[in-house]
């Protein structure tokens, strides 16, 4: 079973021109825009070759312990080794490269110039920052977020420094906000852009999904799902997907280093019966409620969160009991249906890998 790797030891010396831009080049680029550039990418219109990029990245963090890095971060980087001595890549450059992070927003990106004709504008996914998952939450309930807002001017402002050919992409959330970008970036840009890539992100509200704006994207979007896609079918999306296959399984098919390929090609699989009932579990949920309230509970949600002092999903399995208490605390003034809603998502969280803790002591 081959996945991206292979296909990086594969075909790195062959050029763009000898072998066009594709899907697989498409995953790698999405997940540039994951990597922490400061200090090395320029936030502005200064291009560093990618090649010296990656070598002064991997330099600087040598002695980074890699125990604090999830597995798909690790998979990235390891992909980066591989990028610095590939051919293929020799003459892409790096530029405005953004990471935005506070209270309210979770926004990245960075421009890849494959040469002198072609850009892919990458935007970043969901980290694991309370913000990041929140505003994914939001979605929901809510549009333009202020990510979106951030992905339709970071495109405008990129992209109309040339005339190159565009390509926009990002995994995650990051297919999101490609997709936004696209849909209400100015016009003579929409022209500019030969495909939209979603990899495994969510789609939008009603209103959005029914717009024009999304019915001309959706001309040029291709969309890549996991066949145990937990993000990529939530809320609403173009039903012409792509169902890849994955070495891994369940959620972790997240992870697009696990998707498998033959040459410059996905292996297509099919959609599973789990996928399609949490699509459909998720989607009489959101129906319940207006978007008032759902605002609310995902609001009060983060907040309890916020109260326990837990900031980050990566160690949200790990709390301690005085965080647990504050969470019992946030949840008795809540109203029946919203602490029973509550209480099934911290038994999936908190409960995770820490099978012992009795739940009954949150009731």
């Amino acid at each position: 079973m081959s996945t991206i790797k292979d296909y990086l030891k594969y075909y790195k010396n062959t050029t763009f021109e000898e072998y066009k831009f594709n899907e697989l080049d498409n995953l790698l680029f999405s997940e540039i825009s994951y990597i922490n550039w400061d200090g090395i990418v320029s936030k502005f219109n200064s291009k560093i070759k990618l090649k010296d990029a990656i070598s002064i990245y991997l330099e600087n963090n040598k002695e980074r312990n890699s125990n604090k890095l999830s597995p798909f971060m690790k998979s990235n980087i390891e992909n980066l080794k591989a990028i610095e001595n590939c051919t293929r890549y020799n003459n892409c450059y790096l530029s405005n490269y953004r990471n935005e992070v506070d209270d309210n927003k979770q926004f990245g990106a960075i421009c890849i110039y494959l040469n002198s004709r072609e850009i892919y504008i990458s935007f970043k996914g969901t980290d694991s920052t309370l913000i990041g998952w929140k505003e994914n939450l939001s979605l929901s309930y809510i549009f333009p977020t202020l990510s979106q807002k951030a992905a339709i001017d970071y495109l405008n402002e990129v992209a109309s420094l040339k005339n190159n050919t565009i390509y926009v992409g990002g995994h995650s959330k990051g297919g999101n906000l490609a997709m936004t970008a696209a849909m209400y970036c100015n016009k003579r840009i929409k022209k500019r852009i030969k495909t939209i890539f979603n990899n495994d992100g969510p789609g939008f509200k009603d209103s959005e999904y029914n717009s024009k704006e999304y019915n001309d994207m959706i001309t040029k979007l291709k969309m890549f799902l996991p066949e145990e896609s937990v993000v990529g079918i939530l809320l609403n999306n173009t039903d012409n997907y792509t169902v890849v296959k994955s070495i891994a399984n369940g959620v972790k098919q997240h992870d697009c280093n696990s998707w498998e390929c033959f040459g410059s090609f996905l292996i297509r699989g099919t959609l599973s019966e789990s996928s399609k009932k949490i699509k459909a579990k998720i989607t009489r949920l959101l129906e319940k409620y207006d978007d008032e309230k759902k605002k609310e509970l995902i609001v009060n949600f983060f907040d309890i969160l916020k109260e326990a002092n837990i900031t980050n999903f990566k160690n949200i399995s790990s709390v301690d009991w005085n965080q647990v208490i504050e969470i019992i605390k946030g949840l008795k003034n809540l109203d029946a249906q919203s602490k029973e809603l509550y209480i099934n998502l911290f038994k999936d969280l908190l409960l995770r890998e820490q099978k012992d803790m009795d739940v009954k002591k949150i009731k």
